[in-house]
């Protein structure tokens, strides 16, 4: 995976976006994951909002939709949402919904620490509370080469 794009805790795919995702940064996180299918069947998702407003727009969402459909089965999606005001959890679960297939279980979470707690507990995680929260503080601390912010939209 390039630096800055996702990171892989045990079988927790992780992605940071502190601003939203434009359809080029979107294009290499679905890359990385497609490179995971001769490796897993199922993974788990941890992934960070910095700025829950404007949501994806439906390009990027159609990329994240057809993307994640031909990689592993998503099998659960913890999205972390830095927001106090509750129509962002209500934003992200409709998100959800748009990108991941009905089984998958989805939850929005405002703490990195409650949602990478709830990863950990599916059997087969392979990755602790520690360990999913170190995935997320690396990709914090990274200088994303791949990372474009969506100037337009902020």
């Amino acid at each position: 995976m390039g630096r800055g794009v996702a990171a892989l805790r045990g079988r927790v795919f992780v992605m940071y976006h502190p601003t939203c995702p434009t359809v080029d940064h979107a294009r290499r996180e679905v890359t990385a994951y497609l490179k995971l299918r001769s490796h897993f069947e199922s993974m788990l998702m941890l992934i960070w909002v910095g700025q829950p407003f404007p949501p994806p727009e439906n390009d990027v969402r159609q990329m994240y939709r057809e993307g994640f459909a031909r990689g592993p089965q998503v099998e659960s999606v913890a999205w972390v949402v830095d927001s106090s005001r509750s129509m962002g959890a209500s934003i992200y679960n409709s998100l959800s919904m748009q990108i991941f297939p009905r089984t998958t279980n989805s939850r929005v979470f405002r703490e990195p620490f409650e949602a990478a707690g709830w990863l950990s507990n599916f059997d087969g995680a392979d990755a602790d509370v520690e360990n999913i929260l170190d995935g997320l503080d690396t990709l914090d601390r990274a200088v994303p080469e791949s990372f474009t912010y969506s100037e337009s939209r902020v």
